[in-house]
């Protein structure tokens, strides 16, 4: 194929779409036809040559003109109808440089080590031992070369012969990773569908099961993207051939609903009437908890009780926020969260009709939480003894940044603090709850926690005053249990003060 035959094709392509479209120009339909090449624009076309003239007429490329005309115009049209179209123009096809009666290039997926060993194996056999790209997946073998350092961004890829086999991964589908694996699958894609090389890309999900749909949502969802996702093709198989996938992903299997067994036992009382009431009238926002209890999995009681309160919001799941060398611990969480979906971002979540997710904040960022908060309930338990701190710990991921914003979408902050009594044990609470109060004043971190302060629902300084005041615990047992408290000498202290003026009055 070369740029004169492209030209042909665009003025194919402009007749096709004139009756539903009679202002498209030339310009833009040679960027249409930029497609076929696996190109983005006809200026593309002109810097790449060699790509040009490596490009065939087949249901491949004209499967990725189908999906532009589909994504920018709205013009529904098969590649098969294309093809037909398009007949007689003179196109010829040339096959890869590398295995050229060998598996469509594009990218393929796996979930298997062993898939990968045995794909290396057939290509070596049927590419006389041609070397291989590859990551941690593949770079033991004999004949790979190892990415290093730049990865797919290796400027000598775009070098290196059509049809050569890359192998990318182990990728991590989860909260932390998920930004990041999606960058590298989209940059996978792009070699498939610039260089024509075939690649095979080593997953590590806790859902296997909708691995497909995952990837193609996270190479959809990237900034700019265009046509990225055609070159999602198949499976690597367990004998190590390269597989297609039609189609390549498939409807969201059916949200799941499952009888809740949660209740709202965990929380203290003089917070559930405040919670139970503002969680009332919301159905998305940010619901944050804090215990300072230290724990694998902080406030996590407080969080599986908001379940019990929140059921109007929609479907529930729960975000793994990690891979962890100690997995079992993922499951140390409390029967009505633990029965819940675990999926591996909330972008997955989110996607497939969950409405209820719990995330952990350490590994979410703060552009995430903005950009679902808005159409879902987001549930996080962390440390934290006040308000505050919990607030604070929603920052964690990303540094302070965009924080007045945060305030905006929270519906209710609660922390608790036990503390010992002479008779056992109480719960001291903090409970902030979004009640209409302006945020316009609030700029700058000194004013958020002033804002929190002042709109406090219940404050752990009137109830330790009272308990204090009553003799139920000591001031030795409060500074114990807030001993992460930076307020509480100070509170201590001048409750002190104020008794021995009292004394000496």
């Amino acid at each position: 194929m070369d740029t004169q035959q492209l030209k042909l094709l665009a003025g194919l392509v402009r007749g096709l779409l004139q009756p539903s479209h009679p202002s498209l120009s030339h310009g833009q339909s040679l960027d249409l036809i930029a497609a076929l090449p696996g190109l983005r624009n006809w200026p593309e076309v002109m810097a790449f040559p060699d790509r040009v003239a490596a490009a065939e007429l087949d249901t491949t490329s004209t499967g990725r003109l189908a999906f532009r005309l589909r994504k920018r115009y709205a013009v529904d049209v098969s590649p098969q109808e294309l093809l037909e179209a398009f007949s007689g123009a003179g196109v010829t096809l040339s096959p890869p440089d590398l295995w050229p009666a060998g598996p469509v290039p594009g990218v393929y997926l796996t979930t298997s080590q062993d898939a990968i060993d045995a794909l290396l194996e057939i290509y070596e056999d049927a590419t006389d031992g041609a070397v291989v790209y590859a990551e941690r997946a593949g770079n033991r073998w004999d004949s790979s070369i190892d990415l290093g350092e730049y990865g797919l961004w290796s400027s000598g890829l775009d070098r290196v012969p059509s049809g050569t086999l890359l192998i990318v991964g182990p990728l991590e589908l989860d909260q932390q990773s998920w930004n990041d694996a999606a960058e590298r699958l989209e940059m996978a894609c792009n070699h498939a569908l610039n260089s024509r090389h075939r690649i095979a890309v080593l997953l590590d999900t806790p859902t296997p099961e909708t691995l497909h749909e995952d990837v193609r949502l996270m190479v959809a969802s990237r900034p700019d993207h265009s046509d990225h996702e055609t070159a999602l093709i198949g499976v690597v198989t367990d004998a190590g051939g390269l597989e297609a996938r039609t189609p390549f992903a498939r409807p969201w299997p059916p949200v799941q609903h499952l009888p809740d067994v949660a209740t709202a036992d965990a929380f203290p009382a003089d917070i559930v009437d405040p919670l139970r009431t503002v969680l009332s009238e919301r159905t998305s926002g940010l619901l944050l908890f804090g215990s300072a209890v230290i724990a694998e999995h902080s406030a996590m009681q407080l969080v599986a009780a908001s379940l019990a309160l929140t059921e109007h919001c929609g479907p529930a799941a729960r975000i793994m926020p990690r891979h962890r060398s100690t997995p079992a611990k993922d499951w140390d969480v409390p029967e009505a969260i633990r029965q819940l979906p675990f999926l591996p971002s909330i972008e997955s979540a989110y996607a497939q009709g969950y409405r209820r997710l719990i995330y952990h904040p350490s590994y979410t960022k703060c552009e995430q939480l903005l950009a679902y908060s808005n159409d879902a309930l987001l549930i996080s338990g962390t440390y934290g003894n006040e308000v505050m701190d919990v607030f604070m710990g929603t920052l964690r991921a990303g540094g302070i940044q965009k924080e007045e914003e945060l305030l905006g979408r929270v519906v209710a902050i609660a922390a608790t603090v036990p503390v010992p009594t002479k008779g056992g044990e109480t719960v001291i609470s903090d409970l902030y709850v979004a009640n209409g109060a302006s945020l316009d004043d609030v700029k700058k971190f000194e004013d958020i926690e002033r804002f929190l302060s002042e709109n406090l629902a219940v404050s752990w300084r009137d109830a330790l005053s009272h308990l204090l005041d009553s003799g139920t615990v000591t001031a030795a047992a409060v500074r114990k249990a807030f001993h992460r408290n930076h307020g509480i000498a100070a509170f201590l202290d001048e409750r002190a003060k104020r008794k021995k003026t009292a004394a000496t009055a």
